[in-house]
C-alpha cells in the first residue's frame, strides 16, 4: 500500500528558497475565496428575483405555492445528508496541510461509501413522500396533487444525485479552491436558470421547470467531478482505501456539523408546511418570499463563514491556537460589517422591495422585518460557529438548535392554528428561539470554548460596524417615511444616501488595511486621493 512518501505522488510543495515549506492552511486565500463566493452567488441571487415573477407571471400564484411546497417536502431530505461535505472538507484539508496522500485518499474513499448510502436513502424518502402527499395535503393542493408529486420526485432525484457527488465538492473546498467550486456553482446554477426560463417561455408547466433543474444539477456535478480530479490528482477514491473507522469519524463529525444546520431546516420547512396546511399554497407563497430576501443575506455570510472552517481545521492541526482566536474576531467584524446594513436594509425598506419585485399582493414587510431582524445575532455569529465546526467543538450548537427547533414549531403551530395570527405568528415562531439561542447561549459557549472574554469579542467584532450602521438606518428611516407612498424612490434615495454615509465610514473604522490598500490600487493612487480615500 502506498503511503504519503510515495516519490511519484507527492503534495505539491511549494517550497521557497530559503527551505521553509509553504503554508497549506489556506489563511493566504481567504479574501479571493470570499470575493469569488460572491461573485459566484450573484448569479443565483439575480436567478432567485426573476424565476419567482416569472413563474407568478406565467403560472399563478398557486403554482409558484406548489413548488414552495415541493421544496419544503424535499428540503426534509436533507436530514440524510448528515453532513458528508464538511467532513469531507473539513478532515482533507487537515491531512492536506500536514501532507498525508494517504490520509486524503482514506478521506475521499470512505465519503463515497457514505454518500453512496445517503443518496440511496434519499430516494427512498422521495418515494414515500411522493405517495403521502395525497392522504395528507388533498385538500389544499386540490387538482395540483398529481404535479406536485412529480416535482417532488425529480427534484428529490436532483437531490440524491447531488449527495452521490458530495465528495468532489469537498475535494475543491477542503484544498482551499473555493474559486473552482463558486465558479463551478454559479455556472451550473446560470445554466439551469436559463433551462427553466426557457420551459417556462415555451410553455411549460411545473413537472418542466423541475426536469429542467434537476439536469442542471446532473451536469454541474459531472462537470466539478472533473475539475476536482484536475485540483488534487494524487487522489485515488478506491475500495480498498475505504476504512470503517473513518467513516465512523466522519458521521460523527456530520452529524453535530449537520444537526445545527438540520434544526434550522425542520423549523423553517416544518413552518413552511404548517402554513400550507392550514392557509393554504397562496399564502405559501406570499410568505417564502421574504424568506427568500433572508436567504439572501445568509447564503453571503455563509459564503464568507464556510472558507473559514477548513482554514480553522488546518491551523489547528499546526498547532497555531493563537491564529485561531485572531480569525474569530476578524470573522465576526466581517460579518457584522455585511449583516447589519442589509438586515437594517431589508427591516426599513423591504415593503417597497417587495412591491417592486413582486407586485402588491406580496407586500409582508412586517413579516420580512420579523424575520431579519431576529436572525441578525445568528448571522454575525456564523464565521465563529463554523470557526467551533472546523476544531470540532460545536456538539453544543447541534444541541442548542435543535431545542429551538421544537420551541419553535409548538410557537408557530400556536400562533397560526389556534391564536390565527397568520404569517406574523408564523415568523415570530421562528424568530422567538432564534434570537434567545443564538443571540445569547452560543455566543457565550463560543466565547467559553475559545478563551475570549465576551466583551472582548462585542468591542472588536461589533463596536465599529454598528456604530456605523446607526447613521446609515437614520437615513433609511427618513427615505421610507418621505416616499410613504413612492417605492421606487425610496428604494433609491435609502440606497444612495444610506451608501454615501456608510462608505466613508466603513472606509475609516472597519475595512482592514490590506483592503484599503487593495482598493486604492485598483482605482489608482491619483483617484484614491481625489475621493479623499488615501491614508497616511
Amino acid at each position: 500500500m502506498q503511503t504519503s512518501s510515495t516519490p511519484d505522488l507527492p503534495l505539491e510543495d511549494h517550497t521557497p528558497a530559503g527551505g521553509e515549506a509553504s503554508d497549506l492552511s489556506g489563511r493566504d486565500r481567504i479574501a479571493w475565496n470570499v470575493l469569488t463566493s460572491w461573485g459566484g452567488y450573484l448569479v443565483e441571487v439575480v436567478t432567485g428575483f426573476v424565476l419567482p415573477r416569472l413563474m407568478d407571471r406565467h403560472i399563478g400564484q398557486t403554482a409558484l405555492g406548489v413548488w414552495d411546497f415541493a421544496w419544503s417536502c424535499v428540503a426534509y431530505f436533507r436530514l440524510a445528508q448528515i453532513g458528508v461535505g464538511q467532513a469531507t472538507s473539513r478532515y482533507l484539508a487537515r491531512h492536506r496541510a500536514m501532507r498525508d496522500v494517504e490520509g486524503m485518499r482514506r478521506v475521499a474513499s470512505s465519503t463515497v461509501a457514505v454518500s453512496t448510502g445517503v443518496a440511496l436513502l434519499v430516494l427512498a424518502l422521495t418515494a414515500v413522500v411522493t405517495w403521502s402527499v395525497p392522504f395528507f395535503f388533498s385538500a389544499r393542493l386540490g387538482e395540483q396533487v398529481a404535479t406536485g408529486q412529480w416535482v417532488i420526485v425529480l427534484l428529490g432525484v436532483g437531490l440524491a444525485f447531488n449527495y452521490q457527488c458530495e465528495v468532489f465538492s469537498g475535494i475543491l473546498t477542503g484544498s482551499h479552491r473555493w474559486d473552482l467550486h463558486n465558479a463551478l456553482t454559479g455556472g451550473s446554477q446560470l445554466f439551469t436558470a436559463l433551462a427553466m426560463i426557457a420551459t417556462l417561455s415555451l410553455g411549460g408547466g411545473l413537472r418542466g421547470i423541475a426536469l429542467a433543474h434537476t439536469g442542471g444539477v446532473v451536469l454541474g456535478e459531472l462537470v466539478r467531478m472533473f475539475v476536482a480530479y484536475r485540483v488534487c490528482p494524487e487522489l485515488r477514491i478506491r475500495p480498498s482505501y475505504f476504512r470503517m473507522q473513518q467513516a465512523r469519524q466522519m458521521l460523527t463529525f456530520g452529524a453535530k456539523s449537520s444537526l445545527a444546520a438540520i434544526s434550522r431546516l425542520i423549523l423553517v420547512q416544518t413552518n413552511n408546511l404548517v402554513i400550507a396546511s392550514h392557509l393554504g399554497p397562496a399564502a405559501l407563497a406570499l410568505y417564502a418570499r421574504p424568506n427568500a430576501l433572508l436567504r439572501v443575506v445568509e447564503n453571503l455570510v455563509g459564503k464568507l463563514a464556510f472558507v473559514l472552517s477548513p482554514t480553522a481545521s488546518s491551523l489547528q492541526g499546526t498547532g497555531r491556537q493563537d491564529q485561531v482566536r485572531d480569525l474569530v474576531f476578524k470573522g465576526t467584524r466581517a460579518a457584522a460589517a455585511l449583516v447589519l446594513p442589509l438586515t437594517l436594509g431589508l427591516a426599513i425598506l423591504g415593503s417597497p422591495l417587495l412591491r417592486l419585485w413582486m407586485g402588491p399582493r406580496y407586500d409582508q414587510g412586517l413579516v420580512l422585518a420579523i424575520i431579519v431582524l431576529a436572525a441578525m445575532p445568528a448571522l454575525t455569529m456564523r464565521p465563529t460557529m463554523y470557526i467551533l465546526m472546523g476544531l470540532n467543538l460545536h456538539g453544543h450548537i447541534a444541541r442548542t438548535g435543535l431545542v429551538a427547533a421544537v420551541v419553535g414549531i409548538t410557537l408557530s403551530v400556536v400562533n397560526v392554528k389556534v391564536l390565527e395570527l397568520g404569517l406574523v405568528g408564523a415568523a415570530l415562531g421562528v424568530a422567538i428561539p432564534g434570537v434567545v439561542t443564538m443571540g445569547i447561549v452560543n455566543p457565550l459557549y463560543a466565547c467559553r470554548r475559545l478563551g475570549i472574554p465576551p466583551l472582548e469579542l462585542l468591542r472588536r467584532g461589533y463596536a465599529a460596524p454598528a456604530a456605523c450602521a446607526l447613521p446609515f438606518a437614520l437615513v433609511l428611516l427618513v427615505s421610507r417615511v418621505v416616499f410613504a407612498q413612492r417605492p421606487l424612490l425610496a428604494l433609491i434615495s435609502g440606497a444612495l444616501g444610506g451608501g454615501l454615509v456608510l462608505a466613508p465610514l466603513y472606509w475609516k473604522f472597519v475595512l482592514p488595511d490590506q483592503v484599503r490598500r487593495l482598493i486604492g490600487r485598483l482605482i489608482g493612487p491619483a483617484v484614491s486621493g481625489r475621493l479623499g480615500l488615501a491614508r497616511p
